[in-house]
């Protein structure tokens, strides 16, 4: 019965880690741009457009980006959340062997090590004038989205945020995606 109980929590794990690694690579794979999408209109925005399209409007861009960033952070650390609960739950079952609870343990600790990193990156991007973006560390990729700058995203801008991917996780130019957020 012990042994059962053991297998069942470390498949367990398993399917907890694999779902929240599919999530967030289906996540990435969807292109999730926004650009100027229509949503109906407000009770304080009943003006209908020139174009008369049954009171639809086009938001403002910079709300949207800035709901699009916060939607991401949420989902990932989410996906996080339920990856960790798993692997807490796995470390503090005493049915389980000795290096099921190591291998827990160093899978905790990785994923809060890919939170810090993918947040320092973040923090280092703004810093270098962009108003907001999200990091994505992947075993052999980076995908980082970003909101552009007004004039756009230029070239001087995208080597300003891959060299400082290539600084923080020493990946090389291939191993980097940048997307930017319209």
């Amino acid at each position: 019965m012990k042994v059962f109980k053991r297998n069942a929590i470390i498949l367990t794990m398993i399917v907890f880690v694999c779902a929240a690694i599919y999530l967030n690579w289906a996540y990435n794979k969807t292109d999730k741009s926004v650009s100027a999408v229509p949503t109906a209109a407000t009770n304080a925005d009943k003006n209908i457009d020139k174009n008369g399209d049954g009171g639809l409007y086009y938001t403002k861009a910079g709300s949207d980006v800035s709901d699009y960033f916060s939607a991401v952070r949420l989902e990932r650390k989410q996906a996080r959340d339920s990856a960790m609960s798993t692997l807490n739950t796995a470390v503090e079952t005493m049915s389980i062997s000795q290096q099921a609870r190591d291998n827990a343990v160093a899978k905790i600790s990785d994923l809060t090590e890919t939170a810090l990193r993918e947040s320092e990156i973040e923090s280092m991007i703004k810093a270098k004038g962009f108003s907001d973006c999200v990091v994505f560390l992947k075993d052999d990729t980076v995908f980082v989205t970003v909101a552009p700058p007004k004039d756009g995203l230029n070239d001087s801008a995208v080597a300003q945020i891959a060299d400082i991917v290539v600084q923080e996780t020493q990946m090389t130019l291939d191993q980097i995606r940048i997307k930017e957020v319209k």
